[in-house]
């Protein structure tokens, strides 16, 4: 017993030790955990001893990993994805497949685990996607839809293969294998309906009464995943298909949020212990015989794929940049593919160092594109020229509203509240105003009203060209961003552009620096809200609740409407 809580407690410790290492440099967190499993397993230290227990509780991190995905796969939200994503998601994965499939048989391996590291290698990290997209704010733009839109499809792919995978590690082939395809797809429909009809007539009482209680909204959580897991290992399907369905059918109520929050902390316990396992297989007999894979196969995950997403997007006529940074955000394996491997292994399909190769290219592909991601402007700056040759001129998928002469305008980047309100004021003063934004909502609703707009982002050289912004009367961002602010003013600077430009800034320092750089004048909201709240306190406050109130129903009702 000591044993095991020694084995548990440095797997822990050392993984929270690589994970705050890898926080610091600003890396995602599951190669830091693959990392203190081989640091922890057979290739170094050999702490890691109790293999089944291990494998036991790391079963528990998958199945609350795709729980969590569950409950974020919400179907509503698939079905809103544009067909663009969806298409691209589907086509994406097609050419992962065939042509990894063909690479893979060139490097020497047989057809049954070359099919199966060909389907691993195109799924793309949800995980580690949007939580930098979501810190980078980036989420809402254009291409960040189209992500997340391509993410959800292969998710759903992720779905069917769990379904038909106890289909193809069983079958003979032939006729048996139809029919066994056909009984195990009713099986998954039935499962599936389950999962839904119960959202709908059972778990929205259950939960309504659980939501009492944050203990047994926790405890209602975690006994309905085991109850559908054991139910999928019933119907002859892995826990990792009842896991995710569980998530799915919690994905309608109410409740799903605060779900997922309280779940997360035990997901957040069990997956360290995962990741070291899986880090811990990481052993080769010669290391000259996986390096080559390793290296050819990242290769692929980080170019080939974003390539093909890049010139499909252009072809259906976005622009340069928004191809480019779509194709930038999937460069990497996802946690399905370690699911998956791990799959293969317990079934006799693929073998050790097969993961062991997975997990290595899991390494090398998530910590590159992490800076692939974070770099995307730098690495479009590059690009660009040869981008722009393969763009279709004349068809864009945004339009675009520009007066005929633009001069003493008011150009506003960003258009949600601030920028919303600068409108209606420059209105009020009869000033004509040109709104930039890359929130294709926004971008919408603008088009609607008629209002001069430009697509774009505040980073981009084409777009400020195209604003003329020496022209204008003024220049005001309410971007939040700092990096883009200051891409913006060295953007004026370098141009010699005079006109006054007001920009955002939510800290102290980075107020300072935008100063330092050439802003006109800094809005700093803690400063304005604190010699507003002056303001109410010397007049009073009679009348500017309810004046407030409506003020902000109608920006909702904008919010609503983007």
């Amino acid at each position: 017993m000591e044993s095991v809580f020694f084995e548990i407690s440095i797997v822990l410790i050392v993984g929270t030790v690589f994970a705050t290492i890898a926080k610091y440099f600003r890396q995602p967190m599951i190669p830091a955990y693959i990392l203190a499993g081989v640091i922890l397993g057979p290739p170094v230290f050999n702490v890691i001893g109790n293999g089944e227990l291990m494998e036991t509780l790391s079963t528990f991190g998958i199945a609350f990993l795709l729980f969590l995905v569950g409950i974020e796969l919400d179907l509503r939200k698939f079905l809103k994805s544009s067909k663009v994503a969806i298409i691209l998601g589907i086509i994406q994965m097609s050419f992962a497949i065939g042509v990894g499939y063909l690479i893979v048989r060139l490097l020497g391996f047989e057809s049954g685990p070359a099919f199966f590291l060909a389907v691993a290698l195109g799924f793309s990290s949800t995980i580690v996607v949007l939580k930098l997209l979501g810190e980078r704010r980036e989420l809402d733009t254009l291409f960040g839809q189209l992500v997340i839109g391509l993410m959800l499809t292969q998710d759903f792919i992720a779905v069917l293969f769990l379904i038909l995978f106890g289909v193809f590690t069983s079958s003979s082939g032939g006729a048996e294998l139809a029919s066994q395809i056909v009984f195990t797809l009713i099986k998954g429909v039935f499962l599936f309906s389950l999962a839904l009809v119960s959202s709908r007539y059972l778990l929205i009482h259950i939960f309504k009464y659980f939501a009492r209680s944050g203990e047994l909204l926790f405890l209602g959580a975690i006994s309905w995943n085991l109850i559908f897991a054991m139910l999928a290992i019933e119907l002859g399907f892995s826990i990792e298909v009842g896991a995710l369905l569980a998530g799915v059918s919690l994905s309608f109520l109410p409740y799903s949020i605060e779900i997922g929050h309280r779940i997360k902390s035990l997901r957040d316990f069990f997956l360290p212990i995962f990741f070291a396992v899986l880090g811990g297989q990481l052993i080769f007999s010669g290391a000259e015989d996986v390096l080559l894979p390793a290296f050819v196969l990242s290769g692929f995950v980080l170019f080939a794929s974003p390539v093909v997403v890049i010139g499909l997007l252009l072809w259906f006529g976005y622009r340069s940049r928004t191809s480019f940074q779509t194709g930038m955000a999937i460069g990497q394996v996802s946690e399905f593919s370690f699911v998956l491997v791990s799959l293969g292994l317990a079934h006799g399909i693929v073998e050790q160092y097969i993961v062991g190769l997975v997990a290595l290219i899991g390494l090398i592909t998530m910590t590159l594109s992490t800076y692939m991601i974070e770099y995307n402007e730098t690495l479009y700056a590059f690009f660009r020229p040869l981008l722009k040759k393969f763009e279709r001129k004349h068809k864009t998928v945004h339009g675009e509203i520009i007066p005929e002469t633009l001069e003493c305008h008011i150009v506003i980047f960003g258009h949600h509240t601030m920028g919303y309100k600068v409108r209606q004021i420059a209105k009020k003063m009869r000033m004509p105003v040109l709104v930039v934004d890359y929130n294709p909502g926004v971008i919408n609703q603008l088009e609607k009203e008629d209002v001069p707009h430009l697509y774009g982002s505040i980073g981009d050289d084409e777009v400020l060209e195209r604003a003329h912004l020496d022209a204008a009367s003024m220049i005001i961002s309410t971007v939040p961003d700092h990096r883009s602010t200051l891409q913006l003013l060295q953007y004026i600077k370098n141009n010699g552009i005079k006109t006054p430009v007001v920009v955002t800034a939510f800290h102290m320092d980075d107020a300072l620096t935008s100063y330092k750089n050439g802003a006109s004048y800094v809005l700093y909201p803690t400063s304005l809200s604190a010699d507003y709240l002056g303001e109410l306190m010397k007049s009073g406050m009679r009348g500017r609740r309810t004046e407030h109130i409506k003020e902000l129903q109608r920006l909702k009702h904008l919010d609503l409407a983007t």
